[in-house]
């Protein structure tokens, strides 16, 4: 699974990539976490809030989301997982 954090590394984009290191990390999921930070590239996307979250080419989120509604959105990319509140 390839997992991209798309930011320009303000505090919202670093604190969502280190929530989403931190669920694969419990979870137990492999992935490959990038960070999709190039002004260029970020306007290709079409976002029109950061930060962004793309699962394999997929635009799943944008905005820094609750725990909540990460987890939910992990769980079902990844088809496991507890809820984040359980931990």
């Amino acid at each position: 699974m390839r997992i991209q954090i798309v930011g320009a590394g303000c505090p919202a984009c670093r604190n969502l990539e280190k929530d989403v290191r931190t669920w694969l990390a419990q979870q137990q999921v492999e992935a490959q976490v990038e960070r999709v930070d190039d002004w260029v590239e970020i306007m290709t996307l079409g976002l029109l809030a950061l930060p962004g979250l793309l699962i394999d080419g997929k635009l799943v989120l944008t905005g820094y989301p609750p725990k909540s509604k990460l987890d939910k959105t992990l769980h079902e990319a990844c088809g496991i997982g507890t809820s984040w509140n359980n931990r």
